[in-house]
């Protein structure tokens, strides 16, 4: 009887290891005045740096393709090779009638099997020559950090992104004692020498101040005004504001703009009669206008370029 187990051993250790086999498993208001015209101009606009883009692969890990074989082969050779040593041991030994060792061996030649199974079943990763492994999403592999590598971040340069500072700051480079505020106070005085010359209709006294393209629309303004009989009136202004609003540098030409915010009585009248044409002598009129300077750069031949009225 004992010899006839013996030789059933290795056949029930097969028919057991092979019903084991299916237990494993594989597991993202304004009025519109006709003293708008001239030049125009604009203002610098802000420059932008270069966007820096992190290096966001340099610093991936080489992912590793797994190998079957090699942990699993070498665990199931040695418990395979250890249950075959015992279970041929065990028979040798079986013959003085200890028959107590063939349970555990069986047992063993199962587990065996079973990781034997387990380890050679797995799913192996995709490889070849153009292969590459998916990122792995991990905050330390992106480009938003340096974690594990030498290189330190990169900072863009902190710029100024006001257009007028930005202007400003191009024509102190080769005019270092530019004032604004000086500059101001010289604009309103042109501001007014232009009212009273227009109410006149003559360029005369202030010919100097303006410039070639808008000097000639004024003179052509001016010989319509005498032709038609009119009189323009500008009364009882009140400056609200006064401010820059641009300036900057081009084609080694430096320009500034300065708004004027206002209230007056602007009307005409018949030359001849005094009759009212057209506007109001007793109702205000508000406006906003931006008077542009320009001059080349490096001297102080300021002149008035351009004025654009703003609408509300």
């Amino acid at each position: 009887m004992l010899a006839l187990l013996h030789r059933c051993t290795p056949i029930l250790l097969v028919l057991f290891a092979l019903t084991c086999i299916d237990f494993s498993a594989v597991v993202d208001s304004a009025d519109a005045r006709s003293r708008s015209g001239g030049r125009s101009f604009s203002s610098p606009a802000t420059r932008q740096a270069p966007q820096q883009q992190a290096p966001s692969q340099m610093n991936q890990r080489q992912q590793q393709t797994p190998q079957t074989g090699g942990f699993g082969r070498g665990l199931m050779g040695g418990l395979v090779g250890g249950a075959l040593g015992a279970m041929l041991f065990g028979s040798l030994f079986g013959a003085s009638g200890s028959g107590m060792g063939i349970l555990p061996l069986l047992l063993l030649g199962v587990v065996g099997f079973f990781l034997y199974k387990r380890f050679a079943n797995r799913p192996t990763a995709p490889s070849g020559p153009g292969y590459q492994p998916p990122p792995m999403d991990s905050r330390f592999q992106s480009g938003g950090s340096t974690f594990g590598t030498s290189q330190a971040p990169v900072v863009p340069p902190i710029r100024d992104t006001d257009p007028l500072q930005a202007g400003l700051a191009e024509i102190r480079t080769t005019d270092p004692g530019f004032d604004e505020k000086y500059f101001l106070e010289v604009a309103s005085d042109v501001f007014f020498k232009i009212q009273a010359g227009w109410m006149r209709r003559d360029l005369t006294s202030y010919r100097h101040l303006l410039g070639d393209q808008l000097a000639a629309e004024y003179a052509q303004e001016f010989a319509r005004m005498k032709e038609q009989g009119h009189i323009s009136k500008l009364e009882s202004i009140a400056v609200r504001k006064v401010e820059i609003v641009a300036a900057g540098s081009d084609n080694d030409e430096d320009f500034v703009t300065v708004q004027f915010t206002a209230n007056l009585l602007d009307y005409t009248v018949d030359e001849k009669t005094g009759a009212l044409v057209s506007g109001s002598m007793t109702e205000p009129v508000k406006f906003v206008e931006k008077w542009t300077w320009a001059r080349p750069a490096r001297t102080e031949d300021w002149k008035l370029e351009g004025i654009e009225v703003v609408e509300d």
